[in-house]
């Protein structure tokens, strides 16, 4: 981008301090929301229960969709407020553009990936050693990884492991590096690993 283009994004706000204008992440996160909106029917099952519709499963995550959509839309739509002068509306490289909206929003974007990728590897390594690889990969990220932060870490993922498996019963699957091991370690790591 020019100097022009980042002087026309940059406009001094009420405190003086400048504010970007650029839209594209909005755009993104519409897209998303939108897309995961209609994939809901097949990802939620409706289940039937006399608490009422309010306690089905598909209603919190559609609740938190729609309002990041609403959002996202009012920001869309101021987006074409300003599209005149904007320099998608003088011919620059739009993509470019996409991509330096979402520049500031990477750390965001690396840990949701980070979560999803936790999410996946629960199967294969259980539930303690994913949690330990996410959190000290989020440590480290974040540039907090020392050997305090990483000794706090274990620790709280010990005392998950202690509160959920332990204390409230919770069990996820047999993780499948478990499966490897001889049958009596096998259960040992799958019952507290």
């Amino acid at each position: 981008m020019n100097n022009d283009t980042l002087k026309q994004l940059e406009t001094p706000d009420s405190d003086g301090a400048l504010e970007d204008r650029s839209y594209g992440i909005y755009w993104f996160l519409l897209l998303v929301s939108l897309v995961l909106l209609c994939l809901i029917p097949d990802q939620a099952a409706w289940v039937d229960t006399k608490r009422g519709w309010y306690t089905q499963p598909m209603i919190g995550s559609t609740l938190g969709l729609v309002v990041m959509a609403m959002f996202s839309l009012v920001r869309v739509a101021q987006s074409f407020k300003d599209f005149r002068n904007s320099p998608i509306g003088r011919g620059d490289n739009t993509v470019e553009l996409v991509f330096d909206g979402l520049d500031s929003f990477r750390t965001a974007l690396v840990s949701s990936l980070l979560f999803f990728l936790y999410i996946q590897s629960l199967e294969l390594l259980g539930f303690m050693l994913s949690t330990a690889i996410f959190t000290t990969v989020l440590l480290w990220l974040s540039r907090l990884l020392n050997r305090t932060w990483l000794i706090a870490n274990l620790l709280t993922v010990a005392a998950l492991i202690l509160i959920f498996r332990v204390g409230l019963h919770i069990w996820l699957p047999d993780a499948w590096l478990y499966s490897l091991l001889p049958d009596n370690l096998s259960d040992l790591a799958n019952q507290y690993l």
